[in-house]
């Protein structure tokens, strides 16, 4: 029996540094890999260009939408014909060497149209090929298309779901494999990221301040620190070192993503967002635009960042979401 064509969907801007390292790793299991650019102004364009499996969509709205770029590759995908699996990964993320080969991935395989999928991170570490695990994010993933269900972003055009989810359909949790997550790896990315993405769900979501903190303020990992165990062998490739692909080196271009936001809103409109550190404001060629207060309000949830679980933490968290 003939299995589904597997087709990777994923968006993007600007996001070259590990372009290449989504492309040769993802072009391993996939039929298509269906990529919404934004116009990339750095190599990302270059780089599909070179890969047969990729098909470029260009997105020429400059407005951030996870709601816009998400249909735009749905309805591509849809256009080739025949029974469909779509896998949304977002292109800092690849799937394993050996996910073919597990159980899970039968089971995905042998699945029936609205059948939907939830997976787990390994967020790689820039030290030592470990990775910390994340057993409590369900992340809808995987769904094998019907060719109908429409894409619904539940209200929300940040942090939504990626693929048409089915309300009717049947949802499992895949247990044999992690996406492989290099969001932590570039230090220097994973910094600037957390600053402008905080900054853009301040502005759609309107999340309060202690939200932002507690979800994009986080601590970078030692050399000495570990994780939660290393990359397992049948992760990774015998014939590439996929961390090769990855550039960790070039400044990255969301800096002037973040400068563009700061002068079209003003320092004034992001002051109570915890991004205002030394090399922040060096970057950005602004003054701290912060009161005292709210300097005070940044420097308790920083300290308190590893104790956000403790009971007391909570509730002083709860009392500043209605004071801040």
């Amino acid at each position: 029996m003939n299995r589904p064509l597997l087709i990777c969907l994923s968006a993007t801007r600007n996001y070259g540094w590990v372009t290449r390292a989504f492309c040769e790793a993802n072009s391993r299991w996939a039929d298509y890999i269906i990529i919404v650019d934004q116009m990339s102004t750095d190599e990302t364009r270059e780089i599909c260009a070179t890969y047969d499996k990729v098909i470029l969509i260009d997105d020429q709205d400059m407005s951030y939408s996870e709601t816009r770029r998400c249909v735009m590759a749905l309805n591509r995908a849809r256009q080739i014909e025949g029974d469909k699996i779509l896998i949304y990964l977002a292109i800092d993320e690849i799937l394993p060497a050996n996910w073919l080969e597990t159980k899970d991935a039968q089971m995905i395989l042998s699945s029936k149209p609205t059948d939907m999928f939830v997976m787990e991170w390994a967020n790689i570490l820039p030290f030592n090929n470990h990775y910390i695990a994340t057993h409590d994010a369900n992340m809808y993933r995987i769904f094998h298309d019907d060719d109908f269900t429409p894409f619904d972003n539940q209200n929300r055009d940040m942090h939504t779901h990626c693929l048409p989810y089915h309300y009717g359909g049947l949802e499992r949790h895949i247990n044999d494999f992690p996406i492989l997550h290099f969001g932590s790896y570039n230090v220097k990315w994973t910094y600037i990221k957390n600053h402008y993405y905080g900054m853009i769900d301040y502005d759609k979501n309107h999340r309060s301040i202690v939200q932002l903190s507690r979800y994009y303020h986080t601590t970078m990992q030692t050399e000495e620190e570990n994780g939660d165990g290393e990359l397992l062998p049948q992760w990774l490739w015998k014939d590439v070192d996929i961390f090769e692909l990855v550039d960790t080196e070039t400044m990255p271009i969301l800096l002037d993503e973040c400068k563009k936001l700061i002068q079209k809103n003003g320092p004034k409109h992001y002051a109570k967002i915890d991004i205002w550190e030394e090399p922040m404001l060096t970057y950005l060629g602004v003054e701290d635009p912060r009161s005292w207060c709210m300097k005070l309000v940044h420097a308790y949830l920083r300290w308190t960042q590893k104790y956000h679980d403790n009971i007391l933490v909570r509730g002083i968290d709860k009392v500043l979401k209605y004071i801040v």
